[in-house]
């Protein structure tokens, strides 16, 4: 009786077991049914998708045919057109061609007419050049020689100018050795020496502006300049300075008398000072002659 209840009671658990089991299988099976469902309802929608795609390149494919077929059209009328224009401008091209050919042997003609005119005409030409430059260089030949001879004559004109000048000087030297040996009064030269040295000073301010015109390299020109410099040292050592202003800018306010002369030749607002008819003579310090100046300027 225990082993046929037994046996029932495995009998039992084995049928639920069992049957457990293929619930398990059976809901494993239904979920996969579900995925496999849910995949084809994809492939459907992508399918026609795909076919609206299809039906959209076909119609595309369709209207491209159709435009190549009328462009086809388009390049045939054109091909046709080219060559009729082709044969025209062939039968222009001749016809230019023979065109030109007939004015150029009538332009061969005309120019081997003209060139023989023309050879003459150069030759004339030619000659009147050349008659020309001969007879201009003589006349420049001329001028350069009335040029030198006159450049000669004016170096021989300044070398007597400035030799003049040095033997004057000689005798100012000596005349300015005359100076120490008149009487002096208290507290300043007399008169009488400031009249000399006056004298003096006009007199070496002429030369200094003669040698300001003259070209250094004149002969006895930086002898006499070395005399010059030498004589108003030894005025300055003597208390008599005689101010320096030549080729000096000029400024207002300065205590001389001054001509004003125009030259373009200067910057703009330019003033210069370029000639002195009496130099400036300061004795001890003090001014005993204000300068009279030539000034050149610019403005």
């Amino acid at each position: 009786m225990k082993k046929a209840i037994l046996s029932i009671s495995v009998a039992i658990l084995t049928q639920m077991s069992f049957a457990a089991t293929s619930n398990d299988s059976l809901r494993t099976c239904f979920n996969k049914i579900q995925a496999t469902d849910a995949t084809v309802q994809t492939l459907k929608r992508e399918n026609d998708a795909l076919k609206s795609e299809v039906t959209s390149l076909n119609y595309t494919i369709s209207a491209q045919s159709n435009e190549i077929d009328s462009l086809k059209s388009v390049l045939m009328e054109t091909n046709n057109s080219v060559a009729a224009l082709a044969d025209s401008l062939n039968i222009n091209i001749s016809s230019t061609r023979e065109q030109i050919q007939t004015n150029s042997d009538s332009l061969n003609q005309t120019i081997a007419k003209k060139s023989q005119t023309g050879m003459w005409i150069f030759i004339i030409l030619a000659l009147v050049v050349t008659v020309i430059a001969f007879i201009f260089g003589r006349l420049l030949n001329k001028r350069g020689n009335e040029v030198a001879s006159l450049s000669a004559k004016a170096d021989k004109l300044n070398e007597e100018i400035v030799n003049r000048l040095s033997s004057e000087m000689s005798e100012m030297q000596s005349l300015f050795k005359q100076i120490g040996s008149i009487p002096t009064s208290t507290g300043g030269g007399t008169n009488t020496e400031q009249k000399l040295i006056t004298t003096l000073a006009d007199r070496i301010t002429f030369m200094e502006m003669t040698l300001y015109k003259m070209d250094s390299s004149v002969r006895g020109h930086k002898q006499l300049s070395k005399s010059i410099k030498q004589m108003k040292d030894n005025l300055l050592a003597n208390g008599y300075e005689l101010v320096d202003m030549l080729g000096k800018d000029y400024h207002d306010g300065m205590r001389v008398t001054a001509n004003f002369v125009e030259n373009e030749n200067l910057p703009e607002g330019k003033q210069i000072i370029t000639g002195i008819i009496k130099p400036q003579i300061n004795y001890q310090g003090k001014m005993i002659q204000s300068a009279q100046i030539t000034v050149s300027q610019n403005l």
